[in-house]
């Protein structure tokens, strides 16, 4: 080879390397000004503190007509200086759906939440998603199901102090750099979301119910001797209710003095007491520690509503804050204060064993609390260079759920349109104290509807040869956990308020339907429960979705097979829930339960609010959690499916 061909070839693999070298420095500088200017965005936009206020439900038709009729001036307020919008919600639009897709900026195919109720495939029984319970050597333990990582514990990485209070699906509590007060999902005592008792001196002819306790008492010289249920403790073979005594004085026709563990308490007619501590003892050196509250409905015939038994916060049976010592730390702020998820004892109103005052009362002493661990947080925030902070108000549901009136509008509805305007005063004060470097976020996962008519899915899929029964009498009756089902000629059933699901061989522990079937099956299901109508021709559902039209991410295998996309007026009855049956297929609605949000999302977007104008039309409670990161100078992950909105 010659000294000039070896020369030409040493030029050549120079020219080489610094072309490849300048095509590096040209890529690096295209990478770095992008990445610059997506953080010169976050910059130019950043607060370093950032207040979320959750208040579940509220509901935008209602929030504009209550604006327009001048009954939310600081609601009206924002909306005219930053921010007023839609927010759309999931699919399907539940509580602890559409606040986990806002805590993580995720679909439920991320996150693994697709209904309040799910099923084993094993048993084909009912179990709650919110929380799970597994026996473990060191007895039963309580775990979480979301799969997709929150906000909270991003910011918590990142070194902001974030502190998360009664926020759906947080039991139990994670790690923060800071405080968590779990909501959604705590239980009572005994492991229940709910459970009320009646001591009443008339004869009992209601029948006892399994979260529902009726005790009959005698009055004895003026003395009532009775107990209240605890936890159910193991002895023998089986499990025994632990009780501990409660003496009831009758002072006269309006008043008496309850006593527990050596505690009086007064209590007068038609009024609820303060928070009554019950210790029980369940081992020799083994205490639990509960609170309740009672309402004396009446001294003659003597009738007291004692409500389901709390944790007690300041000696909880299981972790409900971190640190768990945070529970405490507020009792001793502010005392005694309710634990549980759902605290608002709306089955007792339902049931008719509480009057309509007798539940306002019940629901206006838990904001009060509420507002109390609100401000005691808001206070240390405000004071902070940097921080989060997350509080979720979520009586608006329930009343929402109870007092909606048949034939009148929610915002015509009294009981709606002043709590509205009373977290219109609440917003009040924290506009005139938020600092101006706090980025305020105001959402709620849902709006809400009528519910007029209950539908039992189930009963269709039996009428229309999807669902077969045991027996030659194929009588369904009104059962629940599928008692009379014969597996091995099913082919679909339905669970939970918004689910099909196929009985899919290899999947479900007797299915008999292959995947080669599955898809035309799916279609017929789809196409003819489209065309169900009611005896007035009005149809049942707005749409039907298959789990792949609107779920992304590994845990869509978990999804039902179909959503129903129910039309407002509609709902999912509450056999049907359970895995049972209703007596029809379509059924009056005739309980004070007259609201509900379980319909196709189009009808029921919730809300956002905020101090800042993000100049959108519209947004996903997606786009929360990557707006709440950005605002702190934090990146979400390219794999979260919510986007900033600031754009």
């Amino acid at each position: 080879m010659t000294k000039a061909r070896k020369l030409s070839e040493k030029r050549f693999i120079k020219l080489i390397l610094v072309i490849l070298i300048l095509v590096v420095i040209v890529a690096g500088f295209i990478f770095m000004s992008k990445n610059k200017k997506v953080r010169s965005d976050i910059a130019k936009e950043r607060y370093p503190k950032v207040l979320i206020i959750g208040i579940d439900a509220m509901d935008p038709k209602i929030t504009k007509e209550l604006m327009e009729n001048g009954l939310l001036k600081n609601f009206k307020k924002l909306s005219q200086s930053g921010t007023f919008t839609n927010l759309n919600t999931t699919y399907p639009p539940e509580t602890p759906v559409a606040w986990t897709s806002v805590a993580t900026g995720n679909n439920p195919g991320k996150h693994d939440i697709f209904d309040f109720i799910q099923r084993d495939t094993r048993t084909y029984m009912p179990e709650l998603s919110i929380t799970r319970l597994k026996q473990t050597a060191f007895g039963p333990k309580y775990y979480s199901s979301v799969k997709s990582i929150p906000f909270w514990e991003i910011t918590s990485k990142n070194g902001i102090p974030t502190t998360i209070i009664r926020w759906p699906v947080t039991f139990p509590p994670t790690t923060v750099k800071g405080n968590m007060l779990s909501g959604l999902g705590v239980p009572d005592i005994k492991g229940f979301l709910s459970g009320y008792t009646i001591y009443t001196d008339k004869i009992i002819t209601v029948p006892d119910k399994t979260t529902n306790k009726y005790v009959s008492v005698k009055e004895k010289n003026g003395t009532i001797e009775t107990y209240i249920s605890g936890p159910n403790t193991k002895k023998g073979d089986g499990f025994i209710d632990v009780k501990t005594p409660m003496t009831i004085t009758i002072r006269n026709m309006s008043s008496a003095f309850i006593t527990v563990n050596g505690v009086i308490y007064n209590v007068k007619e038609k009024e609820w007491t303060d928070w009554i501590k019950v210790e029980f003892n369940i081992g020799l050196f083994d205490k639990v520690s509960g609170i309740a509250k009672a309402y004396v409905v009446s001294i003659s015939p003597f009738k007291l509503y004692l409500t389901t038994i709390n944790m007690d916060p300041e000696r909880p049976i299981a972790d409900i804050t971190y640190p768990n010592s945070y529970s405490k730390t507020l009792a001793k702020k502010i005392g005694s204060y309710a634990t549980l998820g759902m605290p608002e004892e709306t089955e007792g109103y339902v049931d008719g064993n509480l009057d309509k005052d007798a539940f306002l009362q019940f629901i206006e002493s838990l904001e009060k609390e509420k507002e109390e661990i609100f401000w005691k947080g808001f206070l240390e925030f405000n004071e902070s260079r940097t921080g989060v902070y997350a509080f979720v108000f979520d009586a608006s549901d329930r009343l929402q759920h109870v007092m909606t009136e048949k034939g009148k509008s929610l915002s015509d509805t009294k009981a709606i349109s002043d709590y509205y305007s009373k977290k219109d005063e609440f917003l009040g004060e924290v506009l005139d104290k938020i600092s101006d470097d706090t980025l305020l976020l105001i959402v709620s996962d849902h709006g809400f509807s009528t519910y007029e008519k209950s539908v039992s899915v189930n009963n269709w899929l039996h009428e229309n040869g999807y669902l077969a029964l045991k027996g030659e009498s194929n009588d369904m009756g009104e059962q629940a956990l599928f008692q009379n089902v014969d597996w091995s000629k099913t082919k679909a059933y339905s669970l939970g308020f918004t689910s099909i699901f196929i009985n899919l061989k290899e999947r479900e522990s007797q299915g008999i339907v292959s995947i080669e079937e599955k898809d035309k099956l799916v279609f017929d299901l789809k196409s003819k429960l489209k065309d169900l109508k009611d005896d007035n021709g009005k149809k049942v559902f707005h749409d039907i979705y298959r789990r792949e039209d609107v779920y992304d991410g590994k845990y869509t295998v978990n999804a039902p097979d179909l959503i129903l996309g129910f039309n407002p007026g509609f709902r999912m009855s509450a056999e049907n829930a359970i895995g049972g049956f209703a007596k029809k297929v379509i059924t009056l609605n005739d309980k004070k339960w007259a609201g509900d949000h379980l319909i196709d999302p189009v009808f029921v977007p919730g809300v956002l609010f905020s101090n800042f104008n993000f100049n959108v039309t519209s947004a996903s409670n997606l786009d929360i959690a990557p707006t709440i990161l950005a605002s702190l100078g934090i990146i979400a992950d390219e794999k979260m499916d919510g986007k900033s909105m600031f754009r």
